[in-house]
């Protein structure tokens, strides 16, 4: 048995050290020069989009912030936690307010986090969490909170970068 025990560990060890390297191996440079459009931001990255042919040279004048790293929240059931899910997100800004939107930072994410778990206790992430109406009705939510700290002008919307759920055993 402790043979069987120590040959898991190590496959496992394995296997994760792995999955660990695939995950943080740096992307390639980009020939031309140019930044990577991944979704990997650095946590305060601002965004600014470029000029286009169709805006007659114009700079678009929105930038987009993330806010910080993934927001993680439970998903309960009987008092007990049945999922975890998680959430990147970006608020969609006016140029001129990304400066703010950095500074503000914390208090957007707590005010997400808010309206998170009061989505997750009203039984939203249930199932149909990708349903359009759970889509739609969450990021409102959110563009809602990120309005009373920035002010409605500041704020055109708030993106979801990525969102994923992962039961627990």
């Amino acid at each position: 048995m402790k043979k069987i025990l120590a040959i898991i560990l190590v496959l496992g060890g394995i296997a994760g050290g792995g999955a660990a390297g695939l995950m943080l191996k740096p992307e390639p440079p980009a020939s031309d020069g140019a930044q990577s459009a991944s979704s990997e931001m650095p946590d305060d990255a601002t965004v600014e989009p470029q000029k286009s042919a169709d805006q007659g040279g114009a700079i678009d004048p929105a930038s987009y912030v993330k806010v910080g790293r993934q927001t993680i929240v439970p998903i309960l059931e009987d008092g007990e936690t049945k999922a975890l899910m998680m959430f990147e997100l970006a608020v969609d800004v006016a140029s001129d307010q990304s400066d703010r939107a950095l500074e503000m930072e914390p208090r957007l994410r707590d005010a997400f986090l808010r309206e998170l778990f009061q989505m997750s206790y009203t039984g939203a992430f249930d199932q149909t969490f990708t349903d359009d109406r759970v889509i739609d009705e969450l990021r409102r939510n959110l563009v809602r909170a990120a309005q009373e700290h920035l002010g409605k002008k500041a704020v055109n919307d708030v993106l979801i970068l990525d969102v994923m759920r992962q039961n627990t055993p």
